[in-house]
């Protein structure tokens, strides 16, 4: 028996998002689309492919089956396999044919397969994401479906056996960074090295010091003076809330889609994150601080408030600004895949029962951004998907994530780790204080998210070319037993730690 229905279907085209990992503005959530792939350097065209996957991976009874997708480029392949993780997004063939997966998968003469995650993108175990679907949707479910695949690609079925003997590589940024290191973790008799890139280990519910980061690296590249500006742009947009008639006004400046609701403390709250959304995404993909600072620290006649208006909305991918409570409950409520929000419920979900990961802002960031609760994202929770999923089933959910996983306690050998310290995310990853000779972490002064997972970019820093070539030979060493220059015998992982990193400072 198949679950759901098979990809005959018309799939929506890709949401406009963000490029990079674990951040989207309308979900409340951090969580995001797939980064756009690197600039193609393969000349073989990956393939499509499809698997069935156990629904309920831990159920031996129930024999219900669903499609999972993945993409095939033989191009280097000899014995060995290296499978990039799939996030929590729609994989497509361009990260099979450039980047870091593909690198390493040239340098262990290997075959490189990229695996999609089971609600996401075309791998759809049912046609709808209600609740009662969504129950399938897990961490232990993801594992267990890598573990089901790396069986599957290991077999006489696929490919006749060529890779029956192969040694098993996996590769993944942001949540598939997670992944990966948690599948060596659990399943470590099938994976023999992996890397993950900016994946947080650890779940919590309230994640303050996402923007205590964010903070950080503005005040590092756009000096105290920017935040500063910042905060008085805050202020005046804080006053204006306050007071009873401005609500029209903000409602013109911000452009939103529905008039600001300033008398109801959720409608503030989904406001204010919204109108923070970009100095989250500014800071977490490394894009242009210095310019946006400029933007607040310019003499011309604009109020604060204004600038901070002007610089929101230049930032804005639609015709208005979606900051409306009830119309960001009303879209994730929609259970459809033909809404333009599947994904983000999807991923919304997740958040709600597993991870929390919810980017709060307290009182520690006054007076540069308002507070947005962690009651804003539990109320959410409730009233996208329903009463049971609560502050009690996130708490719990959480523990559960970090009792099975271990959170910062448990670094499985024969994974190295890449972190960056102008990553919010990174505060949830390992740093240079749970490297260790079998799983090194390598820590980028200044870097952003998933910094070294594209191919290499001129205005790259010596640290960030340090990682990206530790990555390549601690993937070499374990698979081949020798370092790939010398030929030498391996005993002793890349040292653990970057000089300049020895240490990792957070709020």
């Amino acid at each position: 028996m198949v679950a759901g229905k098979q990809p005959t279907i018309a799939f929506p085209k890709r949401l406009p998002c963000p490029p990079g990992f674990l951040l989207v503005a309308a979900c409340r959530a951090l969580g995001t689309g797939e980064p756009p792939p690197p600039a193609p350097v393969s000349r073989r065209a990956p393939v499509e492919r499809w698997m069935q996957v156990k629904l309920n991976q831990f159920m031996a009874s129930d024999t219900t089956t669903f499609l999972k997708r993945f993409y095939y480029n033989d191009e280097f392949a000899s014995v060995n396999v290296v499978i990039t993780i799939g996030g929590e997004w729609e994989i497509s063939p361009g990260w099979t044919t450039g980047g870091l997966p593909y690198d390493i998968a040239k340098q262990l003469r290997a075959a490189l397969l990229y695996a999609e995650n089971r609600f996401y993108g075309k791998t759809r175990p049912f046609n709808d994401t209600e609740v009662s679907s969504l129950q399938y949707l897990s961490v232990p479910q993801a594992l267990a479906d890598l573990a089901q695949f790396i069986q599957y690609v290991k077999s006489d079925v696929f490919e006749r056996g060529r890779y029956k003997s192969a040694k098993v590589v996996l590769v993944g940024c942001s949540y598939a960074g997670s992944l990966a290191t948690w599948m060596s973790s659990k399943y470590p008799h099938l994976v023999d090295a992996a890397f993950s890139d900016s994946g947080p280990l650890r779940a919590q519910e309230g994640f303050p010091e996402y923007m205590s980061v964010v903070i950080r690296a503005i005040r590092a590249r756009g000096g105290k003076i920017c935040l500063t500006k910042i905060g008085e742009s805050m202020k005046q947009l804080a006053d204006a809330l306050a007071s009873k008639n401005q609500a029209d006004r903000l409602t013109r400046m911000f452009n939103t889609c529905r008039p600001v609701q300033s008398s109801n403390p959720m409608g503030v709250m989904a406001f204010l994150d919204t109108v923070a959304f970009p100095f989250k995404e500014m800071v977490q993909f490394g894009l242009d601080i210095e310019d946006a600072c400029a933007v607040f620290t310019n003499t011309s006649n604009l109020t604060p408030l204004q600038r901070l208006a002007n610089f929101v909305t230049s930032r804005s991918r639609g015709p208005c600004k979606k900051a409306s409570y009830a119309k960001i409950v009303a879209e994730h409520k929609d259970t459809s895949y033909d809404s333009e929000a599947w994904r983000k419920r999807v991923w919304l979900y997740q958040t709600c029962i597993e991870f929390g990961w919810f980017s709060t802002i307290t009182n520690a960031h006054k007076p540069y951004f308002p507070a947005v609760s962690l009651d804003y994202f539990r109320q959410l929770c409730k009233d996208v998907f329903s009463t049971d999923i609560n502050e009690e089933r996130l708490r719990q959910g959480v523990q559960r994530t970090n009792t099975m996983y271990g959170g910062l306690n448990l670094i499985p050998d024969y994974v190295i780790s890449v972190v960056s310290t102008h990553d919010p995310w990174s505060v949830l990853a390992p740093n240079a204080a749970h490297g260790h000779s079998k799983s090194p972490v390598y820590v980028i002064p200044g870097g952003s998210h998933c910094k070294i997972f594209g191919g290499p970019q001129d205005d790259d820093s010596q640290e960030t070319k340090i990682a990206r070539k530790a990555v390549l030979d601690f993937m070499y060493e374990n698979v081949y037993g020798m370092t790939p220059l010398s030929g030498a015998t391996h005993t002793e992982a890349t040292p653990v730690l970057l000089g300049l990193a020895a240490a990792v400072q957070f709020y």
